[in-house]
């Protein structure tokens, strides 16, 4: 899916860095996991400790790094007689029955007063319909916790292929993109196997650190002022289901739900200063962008701070931004930075 500030494309350089300073790890935590990209690589070589303060982000890690395997939903597949993602993909929604108890399409839809324009009525209210449904299977027991991750995993998934926005939800387009239009689809997930017994944490990572031990910490903060919980709000509304008041022409969650400190410029190097100081782990590996609200040399000093001066490994990456309009041809440099405690 898409996602700001994914690493999926410099998996294999993050995996060099590791085994460059932490050969024979066993252990490896990715303590701000996003999407889950990151620990899908080394799902398979070590085990996993993932955590995210979005609960958007803690399903789909949820999913993809906390199951061993997919789920076989026996009991669920009896009950309806198909396999449960065709039965959602099934499911029809006419714009003419929206209810009140629609919140997803009543808040992100022209369905409702404020006439958001961030799904089409017709995937607001299938979605509607999934995520009530997904929720029904649990409370009735058809499904266990690890179907009901992998399935709301699914969903999310789904719904940045049809969301009318250019990447992130703190605007929607004032035109209908064709991709918008066409009808939500839920694919199954791709959950790869493992032995291991890995961990899945929805905490702040300055409190959670203190509980945590193993032998690679991989640090991939927030970089910038822009919260992960104003570009992603619908998704994690999405997730938690929970009918929030919401705010503003864009619809953001007045509580702040995931907002990070790592966002803020007057605290950012105290929180990784206090982060990294509390992490009883062997090996450090920090992502961190020239864009950032930290300059290269500030990171690599509050990682010498705590480990061997000899043992710090620096890559840079040179790859185009983000694009927040259309003319930003500037390019970033992405640094991944190692130590040895």
């Amino acid at each position: 899916m898409r996602y700001i500030g994914s690493k999926t494309a410099l998996r294999s350089d993050i995996r060099a860095i590791v085994e460059s300073i932490a050969p024979r790890s066993n252990v490896f935590c990715d303590l701000f996991a996003g999407t889950g990209a990151v620990g899908r690589e080394f799902k398979s070589s070590h085990r996993l400790i993932c955590n995210d303060i979005m609960f958007f982000s803690y399903v789909l890690n949820r999913a993809h790094n906390g199951l061993k395997h997919s789920p076989e939903f026996r009991k669920l597949s009896k009950n309806l007689n198909t396999d449960p993602i065709n039965h959602l993909n099934s499911i029809r929604a006419d714009p003419n029955e929206v209810t009140e108890d629609d919140f997803m399409t009543i808040s992100f839809s022209p369905a409702g007063d404020a006439r958001r324009q961030y799904l089409s009525v017709e995937n607001a209210l299938r979605i509607d319909k999934i995520r009530k449904l997904i929720g029904a299977w649990r409370a009735e027991e058809l499904i266990d916790d690890n179907g009901f991750h992998y399935l709301l995993a699914a969903l999310i998934e789904a719904v940045p292929s049809v969301s009318n926005t250019t990447g992130t939800y703190g605007a929607y387009l004032k035109h209908w993109d064709q991709r918008a239009l066409k009808p939500l689809l839920v694919e199954p997930l791709e959950i790869e196997e493992t032995t291991f017994d890995n961990e899945v944490f929805n905490a702040d990572a300055n409190t959670l650190i203190r509980s945590l031990r193993g032998d690679v910490l991989y640090l991939d903060t927030p970089y910038n002022g822009r919260q992960y919980s104003s570009n992603y709000h619908l998704l994690e509304t999405l997730a938690r289901y929970d009918e929030p008041v919401l705010k503003g022409i864009t619809g953001t969650r007045t509580d702040r739900a995931g907002a990070s400190v790592y966002c803020r410029k007057n605290l950012v190097y105290e929180a990784f200063e206090d982060l990294l100081s509390r992490a009883n782990f062997g090996a450090l590996v920090i992502s961190y962008s020239s864009d950032g609200l930290l300059t290269r040399d500030q990171v690599s000093d509050l990682l010498l701070k705590q480990g061997k001066k000899e043992s710090l490994k620096i890559r840079e990456i040179h790859h185009r931004r983000y694009k927040r309009v259309a003319n930003d041809q500037r390019h970033v440099t992405e640094y991944l930075m190692g130590i040895n405690r």
